[in-house]
């Protein structure tokens, strides 16, 4: 057994957050005793893909607890049905490591023995996760997720309190037994979980966690709104007034400079019948981007984003110039925030 944390407060730094931390524990045996007692229940299992029947796998895995023999073999899919009781024959004394067997196939020592399940693992293990945050958190609602045959979490769970903070938690094959009594096939991992922002409640009932449906029925995801304001003034709306549009170029510390376009907008908020307020934002799009950050897949440059400007400097003649200082100003935040090293 392991164990490890991150802090996570590094990466967002927050004065209202006292505590943003990880906690994870690894190789924690499973505890499997129906299986242990009576040995462990052989099924079929894989996957047909959409895009034709060259993508369909099929291997072997212990029906109760989820365990899959090591190797878990790979079955003919023509012959062997997913759910369908594993009756076939196991090979313990094959190579256990898939680099071997890749070896052995290239050099013409393929026989249908490698393809066969191997044996039982015999203290199969698994983790546990959790994340807590003390202070301000983006989360207000409460939920639990089963996960799908594929993934890295089995079952996870949240509870957020807003300001208060919140706490994420998380078993990695621990919990396989639930997991195949309610999620057993397919790789959509199913939530259901209540959440509140916005004035609503929002809510999720066994609804597919990354994919919407047209055929979902309507009771599976919904929102209701719980905010009185929005009965007695009517719905919020946001427009925007007027627009102007402008060039200029953006001088940062290190005596670089880049071009940038810039749109001036004026937005009216407010509820329908209530109050209206009005505030200018600021949007610029820099063709070559400007680099703030050094990532290796996220890349260097931003490409543009969005400031609110004070109205005072919006309507000046001048508000060209006041843009390109605040922009100026936001990279060389990020760039110091990000660690940014320019290019040798």
């Amino acid at each position: 057994m392991y164990r490890h944390t991150v802090d996570y407060s590094q990466d967002r730094p927050d004065r209202r957050v006292l505590l943003n931390r990880g906690f994870f524990l690894g190789d924690l045996p499973r505890l499997v005793p129906l299986c242990r007692a009576r040995g462990h229940k052989p099924v079929v299992d894989g996957y047909d893909s959409q895009y034709g029947d060259r993508e369909r796998s099929r291997w072997v895995i212990c029906d109760r607890c989820g365990v899959r023999p090591e190797p878990q073999g790979h079955l003919d899919a023509d012959l062997w049905n997913i759910g369908q009781p594993y009756t076939g024959p196991f090979n313990p004394s094959q190579p256990t490591s898939p680099t071997v067997r890749r070896q052995l196939v290239a050099r013409g020592f393929f026989d249908e023995g490698i393809r066969l399940p191997g044996s039982w693992p015999n203290r199969p293990t698994g983790g546990l996760g959790a994340q807590l945050i003390i202070g301000r958190s983006r989360t207000v609602g409460a939920g639990v997720k089963v996960g799908n045959a594929g993934s890295e979490q089995t079952l996870a769970a949240h509870l957020g309190l807003g300001p208060l903070g919140a706490l994420f938690l998380h078993t990695e094959r621990h919990g396989t037994v639930l997991q195949r009594r309610l999620n057993p096939t397919g790789y959509d991992s199913r939530i259901v979980d209540a959440a509140f922002h916005h004035g609503k409640v929002w809510w999720s009932l066994w609804a597919r966690r990354d994919e919407h449906r047209s055929t979902d029925p309507i009771w599976q995801r919904g929102s209701a709104n719980i905010n009185p304001a929005h009965y007695l003034l009517g719905e919020r709306i946001a427009e925007v007034l007027e627009e102007t549009k402008a060039d200029g170029t953006v001088y940062l510390p290190d005596g670089t400079s880049y071009p940038v376009t810039l749109r001036l907008e004026k937005w009216q908020r407010g509820r329908r019948r209530g109050r209206k307020f009005t505030n200018w934002s600021l949007v610029w799009d820099c063709p070559g981007g400007i680099p703030v950050r050094n990532h290796s897949w996220k890349g260097d440059n931003t490409l543009g984003g969005s400031l609110p400007i004070q109205s005072d400097a919006a309507d000046s003649p001048q508000w060209a110039a006041v843009a390109c200082a605040l922009i100026a100003a936001s990279c060389a935040d990020d760039r110091a925030r990000y660690g940014y090293q320019p290019a040798v």
